[in-house]
């Protein structure tokens, strides 16, 4: 899903910008498990792109999907003691929307997704079973609340309550971390501010 992905960056990078935020900000961040997210990525696309989609197991599927959320969130984590409180903020409400979503996956094997949501987007499905990581509610889906109810006609999407928390926490994420320093670097510019003070002439009256 490309706009639940580029969305909430985009909309985090206005927000940055408009608050006062630079993107040099973000770039200069060193955040710690960064190769968590490559393979979190890759586990990603092995499970939506042929032929490993084609080759899993439904199970196997759900396994792969519950092992890349895990991945994210350790790597939210690792990062978490040296972020200010907005980006803190930020990973708080991914990690929530993370487990929303979970709420309702656990339960059912799959995300439900309300049949009426469907018919709003103008999707007539054939089958209980959508994709392997989707499945129609019926009346004994428990937590059906909490799956794809919410449906988006202009994007032709149904998205989840998790799904818009999600999207939310990585723009204030991204918009916190265009305003901070990285961690250490105040320090470093104020002991060179002090030095060049010392350094420098006394003016004479």
């Amino acid at each position: 899903m490309s706009v639940f992905l580029l969305g909430p960056i985009l909309v985090g990078l206005a927000a940055g910008y408009l608050t006062g935020g630079r993107l040099r900000q973000l770039a200069r961040q060193p955040l710690r498990g960064v190769w968590l997210l490559y393979v979190a990525a890759a586990g990603q696309l092995l499970g939506h792109v042929p032929p490993g989609s084609r080759l899993l197991s439904s199970a196997a599927q759900r396994w792969l999907t519950a092992l890349v959320f895990s991945i994210v969130g350790v790597a939210l984590l690792l990062n978490l003691a040296r972020l200010s409180r907005p980006a803190r903020a930020g990973v708080a409400a991914i990690l929530a929307g993370a487990a929303l979503n979970a709420a309702a996956i656990v339960p059912n094997g799959h995300m439900p997704v309300a049949p009426s949501a469907l018919g709003e987007i103008g999707a007539a499905p054939t089958d209980t079973i959508l994709d392997p990581h989707h499945t129609i509610s019926t009346g004994t889906t428990r937590m059906a609340a909490l799956g794809d109810v919410l449906p988006v006609p202009w994007l032709n999407l149904v998205i989840s309550i998790g799904d818009i928390v999600v999207m939310v926490g990585v723009a204030l994420l991204i918009a916190a971390l265009m305003h901070e320093n990285p961690p250490g670097r105040s320090r470093v510019v104020g002991a060179l501010d002090r030095r060049r003070n010392r350094d420098r002439p006394a003016s004479t009256a």
